[in-house]
């Protein structure tokens, strides 16, 4: 199954290079399509992802003027292929596990009613960029969580979900699970660890009082929409909703 992965960045050249090496440990076998959407990047990330599309034949990369994660899914949403039947995301900063598509894409090859997979997350405090595992002295947690990357998600989902909250600069991505989860979706919770995700200063999330206003955003418009409509009744995988600094 044609599987693309959307790769938002924004200044991010060196943790970029660790994540598209990442998902070459599954190129053997995944029919991979990896979309990187440069979302104005002002340091060498685009000469990295440059040399990047050089080195690999399966990546595909999109420029856009600076406006934030949430606009850079969406765009990675408009130009995915005519032919992917799967997507999932992958932070910059994040490293793919491997072993991760083998185990869980069976699932949607075989089970054809079913539009989600789900897995688990390990949350680390550091990670050697030579082996893509965390270090030694890391901090290191698996957790299910709410995480787009644990997800694979069939394409004719993601058509009916539609894109991502562009007033949301931070929990898009809990705002789009919960609508996907809200939606009677069949979905198959594996015990697959899909990714490492790499805490650290300069990640985003870190400005906490912006991600907690858009968290408590994210479950407010679930919690509206759920009383505009009786009928909806979220059935989710077992996982936390952790703000990120509780991660670890």
């Amino acid at each position: 199954m044609k599987t693309t992965v959307i790769i938002p960045v924004y200044n991010r050249p060196q943790t970029l290079e660790m994540a598209v090496r990442s998902l070459f440990q599954h190129g053997e076998t995944v029919d991979l399509d990896i979309l990187i959407v440069d979302d104005g990047s002002t340091d060498e990330t685009p000469h990295v992802i440059a040399d990047l599309a050089r080195r690999y034949a399966n990546i595909r990369t999109v420029r856009r003027d600076n406006g934030g994660v949430t606009k850079a899914r969406n765009t990675g949403l408009d130009h995915l292929l005519d032919s992917t039947e799967v997507v999932t995301f992958l932070d910059s900063d994040d490293v793919m596990l491997p072993h991760r598509f083998s185990a869980d894409l069976p699932i949607l090859v075989q089970q054809p009613d079913i539009d989600v997979t789900y897995g688990n997350m390990s949350a680390t405090s550091e990670l050697d960029p030579q082996t893509l595992a965390p270090t030694q002295e890391a901090v290191q947690k698996e957790i299910t969580s709410i995480h787009l990357t644990c997800g694979l998600f069939r394409r004719s989902l993601i058509k009916r979900i539609g894109q991502f909250d562009e007033s949301l600069r931070q929990a898009e991505d809990t705002d789009y699970l919960l609508r996907i989860f809200e939606s009677g979706t069949q979905f198959v919770q594996t015990p697959t660890a899909t990714h490492y995700y790499l805490r650290h200063k300069g990640g985003v999330t870190q400005n906490t009082d912006e991600a907690r206003q858009c968290f408590a955003r994210a479950l407010m418009k679930s919690l509206q929409r759920r009383k505009a409509d009786p009928t909806l009744k979220i059935h989710k995988p077992n996982f936390a909703i952790l703000l990120p600094r509780e991660l670890m």
